[in-house]
C-alpha cells in the first residue's frame, strides 16, 4: 500500500470523490444533495490517495477547522479494495499531516447508516462526539467523532 499526498484539483482525488459522492447518492437518493456542499475539495490543508500495486483505491483529506482541529474529508475506498487496509493508512498518513501542521485534535462526520464506517472508526480510536460539530450539529442523520491526534508539542 502507497499514500501520496495530492493537491485539491488531482485528477485521482477528484475522481475518487466523485465515486464517494456516487456511493451516498446510490445509498440516500435525493436527500444526500443537501450535504453536498461541505464535501467539496476546496480550502483543503491536505489530500492523499492510495494505491495498491500501482492502482489507485482510496483517498482522504483533511482541512482545519479552527486552530487545532482538523476536520477529516472524502473518507474512502473502492469496494473492491476494502478490508486490506488502505482506510487505515490513509488516515493514519492525514493525521501525521494535521498533527504537523499544529492541530491536536481530529473530527469528522459520517452517515448513521454506514455502520462500516461507524465500526472502523471505532477501531481505529475514534470516539463519538454526541453534540456534533459544525453544520452536522443535530443532524439526526450524522454520527460524528473525534479523535485526538497530537499533544500539542508538534507546534
Amino acid at each position: 500500500m502507497e499514500v501520496k499526498f495530492v493537491n485539491e484539483n488531482d485528477k485521482t482525488l477528484v475522481q475518487l470523490s466523485g465515486e464517494l459522492d456516487q456511493f451516498y447518492f446510490d445509498r440516500f437518493g435525493k436527500d444526500y444533495l443537501e450535504y453536498q456542499p461541505h464535501n467539496q475539495l476546496t480550502g483543503l490543508a491536505g489530500a492523499a490517495v492510495a494505491y495498491e500495486n500501482g492502482e489507485p483505491c482510496g483517498c482522504c483529506c483533511w482541512r482545519a477547522l479552527d486552530a487545532v482541529t482538523a476536520e477529516i474529508k472524502r473518507v474512502f475506498v473502492r469496494p473492491e479494495a476494502r478490508r486490506n487496509g488502505a482506510a487505515r493508512s490513509l488516515l493514519e498518513a492525514i493525521e501525521a499531516h494535521a498533527a504537523a501542521s499544529g492541530c491536536h485534535r481530529a473530527v469528522l462526520e459520517t452517515a448513521k447508516d454506514t455502520p462500516d464506517a461507524v465500526a472502523f472508526y471505532h477501531r481505529i480510536g475514534y470516539t463519538v462526539l454526541p453534540e456534533g460539530f459544525g453544520p452536522y450539529m443535530g443532524d439526526a442523520n450524522c454520527i460524528c467523532f473525534e479523535k485526538t491526534i497530537s499533544d500539542g508539542t508538534m507546534r
